[in-house]
């Protein structure tokens, strides 16, 4: 647990440097934006959840557009664990959420996000005073904390295990998938968390990086529509350039 309670120190002193309360959720896609973190979404089927590279002062990240939102949230904590606390780190596919001991870093990073998305606090914040006993807490409080942090059914229910509110039992009852957007919808909420999404979409300067080395040269005319092309952006369209007008060079 010594282990364990030492990425908590470093997720809680995360949050501090970067202007979060200890109770607050994260919004992921602001965080990498203030972090200058260029980062892409695309669909990668169930190869892998998400991908950091570091480079100098350069940070960048790819994340699963295929996986639910919530989990895509979960991927980008345990990538800014690699990017911003991993020492000598240089790139790595990963595969979240496996906690699997076997791999230090791959550990470190799945408890880094964990807590980093759901602090302790801000977890016991939002449990009626009745419920913060063992086995006491209902499906309503669980489907509450789960839309406030934008964490899956199961990120939340490991973390509640974790600080003993719940059991294995109450676990498996409220992880069937059946209930799951059931219980988020009857309470009010959308099932948005529950559903893939964000499929091209870019946080950071990529557009910018893109057109600093066309400008320098660095790469061709082609080489740049083809860089924006990647990220869902055809500037053919954009720009209603004819196709015989741009073969010409006009």
């Amino acid at each position: 647990m010594l282990k364990e309670r030492i990425i908590e120190y470093r997720a809680n002193k995360f949050r501090e440097e970067h202007g979060l309360a200890s109770t607050e959720p994260v919004d992921t896609f602001k965080l990498l934006s203030k972090l200058g973190v260029l980062t892409v979404f695309q669909e990668l089927g169930d190869r892998f959840s998400g991908m950091a590279v570091k480079s100098g002062t350069n940070r960048y990240m790819l994340v699963n557009s295929t996986d639910i939102l919530a989990r895509q949230h979960f991927t980008i904590g345990h990538e800014l664990y690699h990017l911003f606390i991993q020492e000598n780190f240089s790139n790595r596919m990963c595969k979240v959420g496996l906690f699997d001991k076997k791999d230090k870093e791959e550990y470190n990073a799945d408890w880094f996000s964990s807590y980093l998305l759901m602090p302790e606090n801000g977890i016991i914040d939002l449990i009626p005073p009745e419920e913060l006993s063992p086995n006491k807490i209902t499906l309503n409080t669980v489907v509450r904390l789960e839309q406030y942090f934008a964490v899956s059914r199961t990120a939340i229910l490991s973390r509640l295990m974790f600080i003993d509110l719940i059991k294995k039992d109450k676990f498996d009852l409220y992880k069937e998938q059946g209930t799951i957007i059931k219980s988020a919808l009857v309470m009010g909420y959308t099932d948005e968390l529950y559903r893939s999404g964000s499929k091209g979409k870019v946080i950071g300067d990529y557009g910018v990086r893109a057109k600093r080395l066309y400008d320098k040269e660095s790469i061709s005319e082609t080489d740049f529509f083809g860089l924006m092309s990647d990220i869902g952006i055809d500037l053919d369209v954009k720009l209603n350039i004819p196709e015989d007008a741009k073969a010409a060079g006009g």
